[in-house]
């Protein structure tokens, strides 16, 4: 998700960027049925 999202953003400005990601996971998300529903499973 992070390469094709900075080469889009580098299309966009014509310029390298350098993107810093941060991904927040919800605790015992593999346990919780409610999660698992949200992601389709």
């Amino acid at each position: 998700m992070g390469t094709r999202a900075r080469a889009e953003i580098e299309t966009l400005l014509g310029t390298k960027v350098y993107l810093d990601l941060h991904v927040r996971v919800a605790k015992d998300w593999q346990r919780d049925p409610k999660q698992l529903r949200k992601l389709g499973f």
